[in-house]
């Protein structure tokens, strides 16, 4: 027998409800909105392209000094497709086994948490090894990298362990970066991403007014730095990045065709499986992460 109207519309309603406060818990966050620019859109996919410097403005001639872009590299992101899904059974409802049917629906909305942030932090884990290459062919961090094809490789990964002195020798490193013109890229690192191993370091690093780790009183230059411990980044790699250029649009992006925190029904739910007598939701996701240009990040793998 189906459901009634009015059982159904209760059953749905409850199981909304337990979905959706699930993903609304600070506790059931996949740092993908802190370190991804979130693209959408109704495309199959969509291309992220780069091009060469410009040039600093030249003297008036009498004529304006058009400036010309060396052509960099395109990246294409491409969505994959997964899913979960959850039946419950009319009698579980009918004999209004309520706890049953929460706990089975937080188990689902679990499992599309945990795809999400560790597909979010794979880019991370596999910064330093050829595993996912960006446009220039390279590692995320590696000491091979071009802004555009021609120009001499520059750097963006070290062994350095955390401290006041190597996170100034690795700013140090980003300020050096030149563009294809020979010019500074101007680019200035203010956000540090790391592994669990460093969680009271960070802490003590940039949490406090005074400087860590000295017998003298002095101030703390480094108090405001912000820093993300993300659970899943494994060893004691971190890095330093600049958040802007990070979500900016051709730093991180995560091309998300369709989010899974979004919960489907059967469309005739309300009467089930024939067969079985079960009830049907579903949660699909098409989403792919990836990164374009690489100078918005340096990478420690310390040992």
């Amino acid at each position: 027998m189906a459901l009634t109207e009015a059982q159904f519309i209760a059953l749905e309603g409850n199981i909304r409800k337990t979905w959706d406060a699930f993903f609304k818990s600070p506790q059931q966050k996949t740092f993908i909105d802190e370190l991804y620019n979130v693209v959408t859109g109704d495309m199959a996919q969509f291309t992220d392209y780069t091009l060469g410097a410009p040039s600093r403005m030249k003297p008036w001639t009498g004529n304006v000094a058009y400036d010309t872009l060396e052509e960099g590299y395109s990246k294409q992101y491409r969505a994959k497709k997964y899913s979960t899904g959850i039946q419950i059974d009319k009698d579980l409802y009918e004999d209004r086994e309520y706890t049953q049917i929460k706990a089975r629906v937080n188990n689902i909305a679990f499992g599309v948490y945990k795809t999400l942030i560790y597909h979010g932090v794979d880019i991370f884990n596999n910064a330093f090894s050829t595993t996912n290459t960006g446009p220039d062919a390279a590692a995320l961090c590696s000491a091979s990298h071009y802004t555009v094809p021609g120009v001499a490789a520059q750097t963006n990964t070290g062994v350095l362990d955390m401290s006041y002195a190597n996170l100034e020798t690795t700013l140090r490193a980003m300020e050096d970066w030149e563009d294809d013109k020979g010019d500074k890229m101007l680019i200035q690192g203010n956000l540090v991403i790391a592994a669990p191993y460093w969680r009271d370091t960070c802490k003590k690093l940039f949490g406090a007014d005074k400087e860590a780790f000295v017998a003298d009183n002095q101030p703390n230059v480094y108090k405001d730095f912000e820093f993300i411990i993300h659970p899943l980044i494994n060893g004691k790699k971190w890095f330093v990045a600049n958040k802007e250029i990070m979500k900016g649009g051709s730093g991180l992006n995560c091309f998300m065709r369709k989010d899974p925190r979004n919960l489907e029904r059967d469309g005739d739910a309300a009467k089930g499986d024939f067969n079985t007598e079960k009830l049907s939701w579903k949660a699909i996701g098409r989403y792919v992460m990836g990164w374009t240009n690489w100078f918005f990040i340096y990478g420690q793998n310390a040992a």
